[in-house]
């Protein structure tokens, strides 16, 4: 699953297929994308609520596109669920993000 969470439009946007020609439109030179599997989760987690993990307003912060592959999809969009719940904690925006299934 791609995921892609903008900060200053508060929405995350799911994408269960891979090929999916949306997936590329958001991206910009020196776009975050971080991956989280059954070996990274731990390490993604702690990047994620750590202190050098900053979102903003700004253009280099404002977005981040999340690879989650564990291969159920009903688990991964619970994962990208529980993200947004855990940047929701130190980004009030995020606490009403909308949550939408693209494909």
């Amino acid at each position: 699953m791609k995921v892609y969470l903008n900060y200053p439009n508060p929405h995350m946007m799911l994408h269960g297929d891979s090929t999916c020609a949306e997936i590329g439109k958001m991206r910009k030179v020196g776009q975050r994308d971080v991956t989280i599997t059954r070996a990274s989760f731990t390490q993604a987690l702690s990047q994620l609520t750590s202190s050098g993990f900053q979102l903003g307003a700004q253009a280099s912060v404002n977005d981040v596109w999340f690879t989650i592959n564990f291969d159920d999809a009903e688990f991964e969009e619970a994962v990208a669920r529980y993200v947004l719940r855990l940047l929701g904690q130190r980004y009030s925006p995020l606490r009403a993000a909308r949550v939408q299934k693209h494909c």
